[in-house]
């Protein structure tokens, strides 16, 4: 005999990921062990806050209920990297990411997808080019090899619009210059340079 499944039904299946009433997703590794440490961003992250997010965005098709995502990400794959960007992006309400503990590597590329992007005051934000790893023939190297080069620039031209609005003088040269190695800020420097809007608590309209 089926049942008709109600909202606290949906509320318990969510638990870790998404809380309905609250309209707030949490994006954080699916998986962490003493031997490969946080899986980070990945297929399962993406397909969880891919879902998720179309939940709470067709759930006020009119864009007048914002979203607010937890994160917590020390980086990872670069293809569901993008998807969840592409998917936050996407949204028709108004997306809020609030970072606790990092948003390093892809991480720091998805924080930009947001409409607003604070960083909790002792979080860090990270950037670089990314590394890959491929098993394949030497002619499908090289198309690899291209793909990743347009990722690169693609990652340059979402870090360069946010950091033109904070500093219109920055050009692409030094942007190229920060990115040849890990660079690493806390919360403040982040917002100075553009990364971030604003350290949680230090502005009456955050969330708290």
């Amino acid at each position: 005999m089926s049942r008709k499944i109600n909202r606290d039904d949906v509320d318990k299946l969510y638990d870790y990921d998404l809380h309905i009433p609250s309209r707030t997703l949490y994006m954080g590794s699916a998986e962490s062990s003493q031997e490969y440490g946080e899986s980070g961003t990945d297929s399962v992250m993406a397909e969880r806050v891919i879902k998720a997010l179309h939940i709470l965005d067709n759930a006020a098709p009119k864009g007048d209920q914002p979203i607010t995502i937890i994160m917590n990400n020390p980086g990872g794959d670069e293809y569901d990297g993008l998807a969840i960007y592409d998917a936050i992006k996407a949204c028709k309400n108004y997306v809020t990411i609030i970072v606790y503990g990092k948003a390093m590597s892809m991480g720091g590329i998805i924080l930009q997808a947001a409409d607003k992007r604070i960083m909790s005051p002792n979080s860090r934000f990270m950037m670089h080019y990314g590394t890959f790893g491929i098993v394949a023939n030497a002619k499908d190297v090289y198309k690899w090899v291209d793909d990743n080069k347009k990722i690169d620039t693609l990652m340059e031209d979402i870090f360069l619009e946010k950091m033109i609005e904070k500093d219109p003088t920055i050009t692409r040269n030094k942007l190229q210059e920060m990115l040849k190695d890990d660079f690493i800020v806390d919360a403040q420097e982040a917002v100075d340079l553009g990364f971030a809007d604003a350290v949680l608590g230090q502005d009456e309209d955050d969330p708290t």
